[in-house]
């Protein structure tokens, strides 16, 4: 591996289409998360202004949606924090 990796950074012209390629995979990329963004935008204001029109209180839907997206979050954090413990146990047993 470390021969292949001298070979391109001695040679100029691989690494600039090397940097290229990754330059292009990260834009491609980051334009598929810009639409996915735009799109979520576009659905929640729409969605607002169904909840809206049917005469909803659009504080108490968007409190409850916070507040479910909150608990989700922690519940993340949690299993995060178990997966690190393992991993951590893991690492110690290989060691």
């Amino acid at each position: 591996m470390e021969p292949f990796i001298n070979s391109l950074l001695s040679n100029k012209i691989l690494l600039t289409i090397l940097i290229l390629l990754i330059s292009l995979i990260i834009y491609l990329i980051l334009k598929r998360i810009l639409k996915i963004i735009i799109i979520i935008i576009i659905s929640l204001v729409l969605y607002l202004g169904y909840i809206h029109y049917k005469g909803e209180n659009v504080d108490e839907t968007l409190r409850k949606y916070i507040n479910s997206c909150e608990k989700e979050l922690i519940d993340m954090h949690k299993k995060k924090d178990k997966i690190d413990d393992v991993i951590d146990s893991v690492n110690r047993l290989s060691k």
